[in-house]
């Protein structure tokens, strides 16, 4: 009998069980912690994907360990390869936000030099493509030590490239707001870089974290929402020579003229139901004029009815002509998932 396992925020996981039971029915619940939910998997093994919006990271199950020396026993049919090392905490049912971050990832750090100093890792942290990536999973830092999880996964585009998918990206001081928290966390999760010059389009974008972000990236922004801006957005002046604009009224009445002919880049964050911020975001996609390159579309699922919905909305997302659809929930997020579109 094989395992997967699946990490993910801590209020979700009965969503988390539901989908997966709907989408694969052959998976079955076996055994969870807080943050962490494995799975029976008839034939699993390191490609095996776990069919969640909410899942952050996935993998095959290997065993548990709870020392270096036991890891490397669970992991011995993999070892001479070269390896990837990803180790990771387990979410608190706290947002990240509030946590003490003098804390949180110590005792994943002291895992992980443990793991290195025995060597048989590839240095950097980041996967590519087809690296095949030892999990080892870790109570947060501020709980008691017990048994880790190891797991395996080969890397491909469903997984994010960083231990736990991504780590929570923390906003510089000057950000206006948290949201910069979550397209940095997107971008880094789907392993994309929006370049210098282009040009984002942000719905939903006041006060200006997600905008502001783009902006330090070098892009030009153009910002759609009825809600006043940060003044650091509204006069940012870049070294690539761009700036903010901002469409100060509701996406429905943004005019095609008042658009760049093309952009490559578009932003969800409206706080609005997903029926109907889908509605918009049809709307832009249709206004970049087949330009686009990527988008990043916040889904709020703020009860069961929207979560019975995200099937539809989803498939809604689908038909937006993009070459690939990804779907996760990220550390900075609450109440929401995040589809990642790139073109």
């Amino acid at each position: 009998m094989s395992f997967v396992w699946v990490t993910h925020q801590i209020p979700v996981t009965r969503w988390l069980k539901a989908e997966v039971a709907a989408r694969a029915p052959t998976m079955r619940f076996a055994f969870s912690r807080p943050g962490l939910t494995t799975f029976k998997a008839d034939g699993a093994t390191a490609q095996t994907v776990v069919p969640s919006s909410f899942a952050r990271a996935f993998g095959l199950s290997l065993g548990r360990a709870q020392t270096a020396e036991e890891v490397r026993a669970v992991i011995a049919p993999y070892i001479g390869a070269a390896l990837r090392l990803h180790v990771f905490e387990r979410d608190l049912d706290v947002p990240v936000d509030e946590q003490d971050q003098t804390l949180r990832g110590t005792r994943a750090a002291a895992v992980d030099a443990a793991l290195r100093a025995g060597g048989g890792f590839l240095d950097e942290p980041k996967a590519e493509l087809g690296d095949r990536v030892i999990d080892v999973i870790v109570p947060h830092a501020s709980e008691p030590d017990e048994p880790w999880l190891v797991g395996v996964h080969d890397h491909d585009a469903n997984h994010g490239p960083w231990p736990g998918g991504v780590p929570h990206v923390a906003p510089p001081p000057e950000s206006p707001s948290r949201a910069w928290c979550k397209i940095e966390e997107a971008l880094r999760w789907a392993d994309l870089t929006p370049a210098p010059g282009e040009i984002a389009v942000e719905l939903g974008s006041s006060p200006g974290g997600a905008s502001y972000a783009m902006l330090v990236r070098g892009l030009e922004v153009h910002g759609v929402d009825p809600g006043a801006m940060h003044e650091r957005v509204l006069h940012f002046a870049g070294p690539h020579g761009n700036k903010f604009v901002h469409h100060h009224l509701p996406a429905a009445e943004v005019e095609r003229g008042a658009l760049p002919r093309r952009y490559q880049w578009l932003l969800n964050d409206i706080n609005l139901a997903p029926m109907v911020a889908l509605r918009y975001v049809e709307r832009f996609v249709a206004l970049a004029h087949g330009g686009l390159k990527g988008a990043v579309i916040t889904l709020k699922i703020n009860d069961d009815g929207v979560f019975t919905a995200l099937p539809r909305l989803l498939e809604r997302v689908g038909k937006l002509g993009a070459k690939r659809m990804r779907v996760t929930q990220l550390p900075s997020h609450r109440s929401e998932v995040v589809a990642i579109l790139d073109w």
